[in-house]
């Protein structure tokens, strides 16, 4: 599994850098926002097989909280996306490729230049016996918890400004868990992030 979140830090620092550099910032903007206790989770996610029916959920819409998720999923599908304007549509992945998702907070950063992408898991009708068991495995990419996100200045329209108030990574994060859980769970202070075994300091060399 560390060889897995080795290589997924290391496409990481490529993409990000290269979002730096769409973002109009240096290359290296995001490099000190990912130290050795970063709050990235890895998980290998199961759906098991559902006997044939009419369509339903299995993972109702959502973005993802953090700045961009990093997926790789099995040919069994039900993977799907919705913009703005548009209907949900099948996010499917040709073999070998994985799918890049940008998170909330990195639409924090743009200003709302770039969005979080709305997505679900579904199992659409079917008569087939085939085993329809999804199998994937999502690289969660969330900052250190003491780094700030905000609206980078660039994006800040005159006479609007940010879109959003600075807030900690941590406290934003915890925030949305608290959310999705039943109150008394938030009431009893039990802490949901699990930080996992991926939480190590971005790579420094490619």
């Amino acid at each position: 599994m560390m060889e897995y979140c080795n290589a997924m830090w290391t496409l990481t620092r490529k993409i990000l850098r290269l979002f730096a550099l769409v973002l109009r910032q240096r290359e290296d903007f995001f490099d000190d926002k990912f130290p050795q206790d970063n709050m990235t989770v890895f998980r290998q996610l199961n759906y098991p097989h559902v006997e044939p029916g009419p369509a339903r959920i299995r993972a109702s819409q959502h973005t993802d909280y953090g700045v961009l998720t990093i997926l790789a999923q099995d040919n069994v599908g039900g993977l799907q996306v919705k913009l703005p304007g548009r209907e949900w549509e099948d996010a499917s992945t040709p073999q070998g490729c994985l799918l890049v998702n940008i998170g909330d907070m990195m639409q924090r950063w743009s200003n709302d230049s770039w969005r979080s992408t709305l997505h679900r898991v579904v199992k659409k009708e079917s008569t087939s016996q085939t085993d329809n068991r999804r199998q994937s495995m999502a690289f969660f990419i969330n900052p250190g918890k003491d780094v700030m996100i905000e609206s980078i200045p660039d994006y800040q329209t005159e006479g609007e400004g940010a879109k959003y108030p600075p807030i900690r990574a941590e406290e934003y994060i915890l925030a949305k868990h608290y959310s999705t859980i039943p109150s008394i769970l938030a009431a009893a202070g039990e802490k949901v992030i699990n930080h996992g075994n991926c939480n190590t300091r971005m790579p420094r060399h490619m």
